[in-house]
């Protein structure tokens, strides 16, 4: 089969490989229908990340697909079926997985398509992977909806979800603001708050192309070089800035959440006496997709959702290499495989 293969910076290419196999009577092979870029890729694509000196590596996690074989001991998917795939490898069962952390997974840790660490499982930018533990890391996807704009539930638009839904359950009128910046994430985190969760959200960005994305899905958006709030009950910080980082820490209420999914590769000076003082709850980790999967869908399929409105392009197969390289990709270009 062919893969799509991370070189070096600013450098794609297809290769012939070795097409998957079933090794686990637990495994689903699945063909990818539509695969987009993860916000990372990006930066992986632009030589900004330590796994940018690592190629090449087959590169993409974030796709849905069609099963096309499964594992005698598969009994949630079959042959046939539609489903969106989760951007980690975890088997569901352990004690974090059981957690809801399945990017913690006791068996496979940091494991996932796409980068080089713990394992190669391939990348979504190719026409076959292979699924371990398929029941749990795939999410059937009904008839009723167009897979295409789903390509993202698997890691980006789930974020969407567990950013702000879990966070702000309890209370009546929360104030969330999110600050954009990677590319997607806060465009589905927006989404997410303006029309999921209680209260009052607002957008914050400096780019004219998200903004604009931003007002289609129906929040509030604000230059974030003309200021921000600063009794927010909820900030979401997706611009792996660390000047806005900092913008970001200041903008909530004391006791009150940030919640960060920028990465951000060196060391970076936050105001720890500021958030002292006020007892600013600040988490910055990895998604964990797969539990988020479930909500996110259901509010696609019941209209609350808008992912078709994030999407920045869709492409043909062949052109991956010429869009991800281009001075303009798009902050969510999808790519479709036929066949």
């Amino acid at each position: 089969m062919r893969a799509l293969m991370f070189v070096g910076p600013g450098t794609l290419r297809f290769d012939d490989v070795d097409a998957p196999t079933i090794v686990q009577p637990t495994d689903a092979l699945v063909r990818p229908i539509a695969a987009t870029t993860c916000d990372l890729d990006h930066h992986v694509i632009g030589g900004k990340t330590p796994f940018s000196g690592f190629g090449p590596f087959p590169l993409g996690h974030e796709c849905v697909g069609k099963v096309v074989e499964v594992g005698p001991d598969c009994a949630g998917v079959a042959v046939g079926d539609v489903v969106g795939v989760a951007w980690h490898i975890a088997c569901g069962t352990c004690a974090e997985c059981r957690r809801d952390h399945p990017a913690r997974c006791l068996r496979h840790g940091d494991a996932q398509y796409g980068l080089p660490v713990n394992g190669h499982w391939g990348g979504t930018f190719s026409e076959l992977i292979r699924v371990p533990f398929a029941d749990y890391n795939l999410l059937k996807l009904p008839d009723t909806i167009n897979p295409v704009h789903l390509a993202s539930i698997g890691d980006n638009f789930a974020l969407g979800w567990e950013t702000v839904m879990p966070t702000v359950a309890g209370m009546a009128e929360p104030k969330i603001g999110v600050f954009g910046g990677t590319g997607s994430i806060g465009l589905y985190v927006a989404d997410v708050a303006q029309h999921l969760a209680p209260g009052h959200a607002i957008y914050y960005d400096d780019d004219p192309v998200r903004m604009a994305v931003a007002q289609q899905l129906g929040i509030e958006v604000r230059d974030l070089r003309d200021g921000y709030d600063t009794d927010h009950d909820l900030s979401v910080d997706t611009t792996c800035d660390p000047a806005k980082l900092n913008q970001v820490l200041g903008s909530v209420r004391p006791e009150g959440y940030v919640n960060s999914v920028g990465i951000y590769f060196a060391p970076v000076e936050i105001p720890l006496l500021s958030l002292y003082v006020r007892g600013v709850h600040f988490h910055n980790g990895k998604g964990q997709a797969r539990p988020a999967m479930t909500p996110i869908l259901a509010n696609v399929v019941n209209g609350k959702l808008h992912p078709e409105i994030v999407t920045s392009g869709v492409y043909p197969w062949e052109q991956i290499p010429e869009v991800l390289t281009s001075d303009n990709p798009g902050h969510k270009p999808i790519f479709t495989l036929d066949g």
